[in-house]
């Protein structure tokens, strides 16, 4: 297909942050273009959204719509941390007391569906091959899809392309990553009379555990460790993970008899582009900044990113020319303070102080500068 059509702007992944931003500026009036890889059919992970999560919804104009997602409440986090002890923290400080457990699939379609309906463009299976500058400063992006190649002219590009995005090669910008953390994910069916499981996480000498609730009598349990330990000790390994599950405590008593099955590798690192934003192209999400899964903050994350990415579109619209360089100025800023909240919750667990995931985020100060960029690999790739 070769599209004679220039869209205002081009948005490369319809994840959270790029399915947001592309309702926010087309209902804004704006031409808008979603180049999505899936078809929505495929395992995300991110399940939890925090109580914050729900004024943005809200301004989206997708509570309603959200709600139907049938998603489930949580009103609060448990943690054995530091210790063997369980601990629990409620949402009782946060206007909206709850947040939600949901299906990602349902979640991340219902975005994409919000900005279809408000005028955007969605092209799912759909891949970019090529991006370069053309004439009067055009961006032509060349995709593939079943339909075959497509050809796409913009006036603005926006990199919503995730974790494992690599556009920002092909715009020659560097991804700072301070770790070389992974996810290794399961999924455990749930007796039917189990109450909805509040989120947990426990520390283990190689990392740490993850579960909680899935709406349908699930629960989603993961290891989060750094990929060299996986590959050490073989954690992707369905009899290898079982024993670890086995040296739990607390997530082991919650998942009870149950076995977790389809085990999934993902990338997880805390990464950040060298810049988030250029000459007429910005960063959004995860494909600007990947925070440490701890925070469960990713979703919540994206749809803030949106928020501040269309303040910017707006004020270089309004030919406020250092709106970019102002929204990257911010991101390092926040990026900053953030490794530094980050480094700071690591070294409240203190019991295996010989071992090399946690003496790696014991270590600090950081500066994201100062680190060479380094490539996350393929999933395929990711426990070698």
């Amino acid at each position: 297909m070769n599209s004679g059509k220039v869209f205002d702007v081009l948005v490369a992944g319809g994840g959270p942050a790029g399915s947001a931003l592309s309702l926010l500026l087309a209902r804004a009036g704006c031409s808008v273009a979603v180049l999505e890889q899936t078809a929505y059919g495929k395992f995300r992970v991110g399940e939890s959204l925090p109580p914050s999560a729900v004024p943005r919804l809200m301004r989206l104009g997708v509570w309603e719509s959200f709600l139907q997602t049938r998603p489930d409440p949580t009103y609060g986090v448990q943690s054995a941390w530091g210790t063997g002890e369980l601990d629990s923290s409620v949402f009782l400080g946060n206007p909206f007391l709850n947040g939600w457990h949901l299906d990602r699939l349902r979640f991340d379609r219902m975005l994409s569906s919000a900005a279809r309906d408000a005028g955007a463009r969605i092209f799912c299976k759909t891949t970019v091959q090529t991006i370069e500058r053309g004439p009067c400063g055009l961006w032509s992006v060349v995709s593939m899809s079943p339909r075959g190649e497509s050809h796409f002219r913009a006036r603005f590009l926006v990199d919503a392309s995730g974790r494992s995005g690599t556009l920002h090669t092909r715009l020659g910008i560097g991804r700072h990553a301070i770790d070389r953390m992974i996810g290794i994910a399961a999924v455990c069916a749930l007796p039917l009379s189990e109450p909805a499981l509040p989120s947990l996480v426990e520390s283990h000498a190689l990392g740490w555990w993850y579960s909680a609730g899935l709406p349908g009598d699930q629960a989603i349990v993961i290891f989060f460790t750094d990929s060299d330990l996986c590959a050490r000790h073989g954690l992707a390994v369905p009899a290898t993970l079982h024993r670890l599950l086995e040296q739990s405590r607390h997530t082991r008593e919650r998942l009870g008899d149950s076995e977790p099955t389809g085990i999934r590798v993902f990338p997880a690192a805390t990464h950040c582009l060298g810049r988030a934003a250029g000459d007429s192209w910005l960063a959004v999400g995860d494909a600007m900044i990947g925070r440490d899964p701890l925070s469960s903050s990713g979703i919540d994350f994206a749809l803030a990113s949106a928020e501040r990415a269309l303040v910017s579109l707006h004020g270089l619209a309004d030919g406020v020319v250092e709106s970019l360089a102002s929204y990257n100025t911010d991101c390092q800023s926040d990026f900053a303070s953030y490794l530094n909240k980050r480094r700071a919750y690591y070294r409240m667990e203190q019991r295996w102080p010989d071992s090399p995931f946690w003496q790696r985020r014991h270590s600090g100060p950081v500066n994201p500068r100062f680190f060479e960029p380094r490539s996350l690999g393929s999933s395929a790739d990711l426990c070698a």
